[in-house]
């Protein structure tokens, strides 16, 4: 199996390179970040909210790994603003990345195994966001939940073809980025986020890319439009009286 991978150079997509790499499998990674080559990995450097940027990206990654039969869609942002702040470019810039960038990379991935007569399998990151509302993210909310209808959707018209297109939910993922946040300004959500999963812990970039790992190898050759929800019960309801 050879992987592309996006948003490879921090956090999830980060550990996802290094899991597929210890693997012995090839990876493509895609960050608007510079990355170092090393071997097995592929960088490529590119803007996914540009359709033309993203497209050649496409190209490089087929042209660098003719074997690439899967994808993860792991690229997001995460920005809090309260909906009568929020502003039309923000709101654009959210969606552009978290949906519509990740609906071109499989649209153009699946054509290319369709042609080439190849199975292939897609991973899509959502988040708990996209069914348990929070202030401030109307616009990473709708996102994530657009790109779970849209995996099922995928889903349904790619099954025919070998192709097979699921998602998972992580739920409080001790990330870099969110371990900084919690220290910050973002300590009192952060804190309530806590409290409320039964598991009374956050969970691990490790965790994430196991399923994700699950999901693209043959054992969940059944799975096909699954959502797995990685977040210790945080969704499950109220953990107490």
């Amino acid at each position: 199996m050879a992987v592309l991978v996006t948003g490879a150079a921090s956090g999830i997509g980060h550990c996802l390179v290094q899991s597929f790499l210890g693997d012995g499998r090839a990876v493509v990674g895609i960050d608007r970040d510079a990355m170092e080559a090393a071997p097995g990995f592929h960088p490529i450097r590119a803007d996914l909210t540009d359709p033309d940027d993203l497209a050649q990206a496409v190209e490089r990654a087929v042209a660098a790994l003719p074997s690439l039969d899967a994808l993860v869609n792991c690229a997001g942002i995460y920005p809090v603003t309260p909906m009568l702040d929020l502003a039309a470019n923000e709101w654009d810039a959210v969606l552009d990345l978290n949906l519509r960038a990740p609906f071109l990379l499989t649209q153009a991935l699946a054509r290319h195994w369709i042609a080439a007569k190849t199975e292939g399998a897609v991973v899509n990151v959502a988040s708990t966001a996209a069914t348990l509302a929070r202030p401030g993210t109307a616009h990473y909310a709708a996102s994530k939940a657009g790109l779970l209808q849209m995996t099922k959707v995928m889903a349904l018209e790619l099954a025919p073809h070998g192709i097979r297109v699921n998602a998972i939910a992580p739920g409080l993922i001790a990330t870099e980025r969110v371990m900084a946040h919690a220290k910050g300004d973002g300590a009192a959500e952060h804190h309530a986020k806590l409290s409320r999963i039964p598991a009374s812990r956050e969970g691990s970039s490790e965790e994430v890319c196991d399923a994700i790992r699950w999901l693209l190898s043959p054992a969940a050759a059944y799975c096909v439009g699954s959502v797995l929800t990685l977040d210790g019960g945080y969704t499950l309801g109220i953990p107490s009286y």
